[in-house]
């Protein structure tokens, strides 16, 4: 008897690990990043152009406040990093984002100019599309320098047309390079558009064929009840794509989530997690 007695402590903590690994409705919720104070702006004397179309001795720095720090910074598709400084840039445009440690992200676009640059516009629509291929598009408009132009989305290669379709919503860079080989990069977004994933047809399916099984849910969050899905969507969101639901990943008793399902659950709840 004092041999189980001494184990019975052991045995609640094992058992509150297993509960603790789902998805339950009290876990901690994601920080809500419409209300952050999360602020950037571009630093004292902190755009510094190109001196010429050809060269790459543009630089940006900027400053950032509010949120929670550690500041991370990025400049266009690039990855993260912990200066604020950009150097070795030619003309174009910049959208530089900082990310805090709530991962709230803010940004602000700063033009660098150098003599013989074409000008640029940049239309662009939405990306509707869930899961890949996009469906954005964008647009590109030069005048200026010396025509003709060519045009590079991303890492792709220069061509002559200034149409890029089936583009993924997110941060992109595109460059124009004219006849004289002066270059211009732009970095632009394509926003979200409404994609069209509800509760009833797309997400609920997923929660019925995944998620409910015992230890997991309802016994954790009815989340098979529209109304409490909706109160609970950034949870749902967080949890799946970290992989954290459903309980025991591949070794739940259907399996985990395949990618374009988290893809989908995302989807619906930035899209306001309608019902139908």
């Amino acid at each position: 008897m004092n041999k189980i007695l001494r184990l019975l402590p052991f045995v609640l903590y094992a058992s509150l690990l297993v509960y603790a690994g789902c998805s339950g409705s009290d876990e901690p919720k994601p920080f809500d990043c419409a209300r952050t104070d999360l602020a950037i702006s571009l630093a004292t004397n902190g755009d510094v152009d190109p001196t010429s179309c050809t060269s790459n001795d543009g630089s940006i720095t900027v400053a950032a406040t509010g949120g929670k720090e550690p500041y991370t910074f990025a400049v266009g598709t690039g990855s993260f990093g912990s200066s604020a400084s950009f150097t070795g840039l030619g003309a174009g445009t910049f959208s530089i984002t900082v990310k805090d440690a709530n991962n709230c992200t803010k940004d602000i676009d700063v033009s660098l100019t150098a003599p013989g640059v074409p000008t640029v516009t940049i239309e662009k629509t939405e990306d509707t599309n869930c899961t890949s291929p996009g469906n954005g598009t964008i647009t590109v408009d030069a005048s200026g320098g010396t025509g003709p132009y060519t045009y590079k989305l991303d890492g792709g290669a220069f061509v002559s047309n200034p149409l890029f379709e089936n583009v993924r919503s997110g941060s992109h860079t595109v460059v124009v390079k004219d006849n004289e080989a002066c270059t211009i990069t732009i970095s632009t977004t394509v926003d979200k558009g409404v994609t069209g994933i509800d509760y009833v047809n797309d997400i609920l399916p997923i929660l019925e064929s995944k998620c409910n099984f015992p230890g997991c849910h309802p016994d954790n969050g009815d989340w098979f009840t529209y109304s409490v899905a909706k109160t609970n969507a950034a949870n749902i969101k967080s949890q799946t794509g970290s992989g954290k639901m459903p309980k025991g990943g591949s070794s739940a008793p259907n399996g985990a989530l395949s990618a374009s399902q988290i893809a989908k659950i995302a989807c619906w709840v930035d899209d306001g997690a309608p019902e139908n």
